[in-house]
């Protein structure tokens, strides 16, 4: 006889109807130890995350978005305050999640360093190739 599984209630669901609890928890669905990871700068997180924003259905749109609106941004930014890697990470991950848009400065930021570029853009390019641009894909070949 197996026992029914008892789900861990979390602190916003009280109150919520099923389908809202699980849209809410959707909205974060990449494992905090993952996201911390990836701030941080833990190699294998980032290398995880890397494949994640690639086959996530819900991450690769936003990837997509986010190749675009970099590679649309061809002008130098004007002045803008400088960001750290933790806060452009955490600025690509609520857009990646819900659909928040990139500010200036977490687009200088990814235009300039080298490793969040190496972690974030060029899976966003991939993707892109992937998905969008079947021609650069026909030129591979």
């Amino acid at each position: 006889m197996t026992m029914p599984r008892k789900v861990k209630s979390w602190p916003f669901d009280l109150g919520n109807r099923q389908s809202e609890r699980e849209r809410l928890r959707a909205a974060t669905h990449i494992p905090d130890s993952l996201r911390v990871g990836a701030i941080a700068g833990d190699e294998g997180s980032e290398l995880r995350i890397e494949g994640h924003l690639m086959a996530c259905e819900v991450c690769r749109e936003a990837s997509i978005s986010l190749w675009e609106q970099l590679r649309a941004n061809c002008d130098p930014p004007p002045f803008v305050r400088q960001t750290s890697c933790a806060e452009t990470r955490n600025t690509i991950f609520r857009h990646a999640e819900s659909g928040r848009p990139l500010d200036m400065a977490a687009t200088a930021h990814l235009e300039e360093c080298v490793s969040c570029s190496d972690h974030f853009v060029d899976p966003a390019r991939a993707t892109y190739t992937l998905e969008v641009d079947e021609e650069a894909i026909a030129a591979q070949d």
